[in-house]
């Protein structure tokens, strides 16, 4: 693995982990649930991920989106890092193959 794509990785990982993006000003969750756009703006606002390509910006979202439970969306939004828990492998795996495809 090469180590622009091993250092993606790792940090893609860290932020799943902590769900740790910080938001700022920038209010994730509408009345209805988490936005795309709020997600894309936490992940870009991390100094982590700040620098990630866009591809993989959107990737990360996604999974935001598909995966993350209603604490780590919310400790998305505090800025805080997520709670304890499992994650599926489906859900490991979906962003390793998703950061795969944006290197």
């Amino acid at each position: 693995m090469r180590p622009a794509r091993r250092t993606l990785v790792a940090v893609a990982v860290a932020v799943l982990l902590t769900a740790g993006a910080a938001l700022f000003t920038v209010h994730l969750t509408a009345d209805d649930g988490p936005t795309r756009a709020g997600v894309i703006a936490a992940i870009k606002r991390d100094p982590r991920t700040a620098d990630v390509p866009d591809a993989a910006t959107d990737c990360l979202a996604d999974w935001y989106l598909t995966y993350a439970s209603a604490e780590q969306i919310d400790a998305l939004e505090k800025s805080r890092p997520a709670p304890p828990g499992e994650q599926s492998e489906e859900a490991s795996t979906a962003v390793l193959e998703c950061l795969k495809e944006a290197t």
